[in-house]
């Protein structure tokens, strides 16, 4: 079953990080916002950290290149659409941090 998860199919495919992050800490069974937020707030000491958040602004700006099916099938959002959920992930995460870099 694990075979199955995106990042592990493609390694280097789009999002994946974002996707694995996600997955590890906000699928159903884990529901674990807060070590989510935790690895966030010191994201400056974590290379994972610091893709899963460059991915999630791309996500956030570009909605439509997320492999959908991979990142939502695995989390569990009532936003409304997967571009809300991305959004507030962002603010979850990040508070008011603007999304695009200066």
């Amino acid at each position: 079953m694990d075979d199955d998860f995106y990042w592990k199919r493609h390694p280097g495919g789009p999002f994946a990080t974002l996707i694995k992050v996600t997955t590890t800490y906000l699928h159903p069974e884990a529901g674990d916002l807060e070590s989510l937020q935790e690895r966030a707030r010191d994201d400056a000491d974590d290379p994972e950290m610091r893709v899963f958040k460059d991915e999630l602004r791309q996500a956030i700006t570009s909605p439509g290149q997320v492999p959908r099916g991979e990142l939502f099938s695995h989390v569990v959002y009532d936003d409304g659409s997967p571009e809300e959920f991305l959004r507030r992930l962002w603010r979850d995460l990040y508070g008011d941090e603007p999304v695009a870099e200066p």
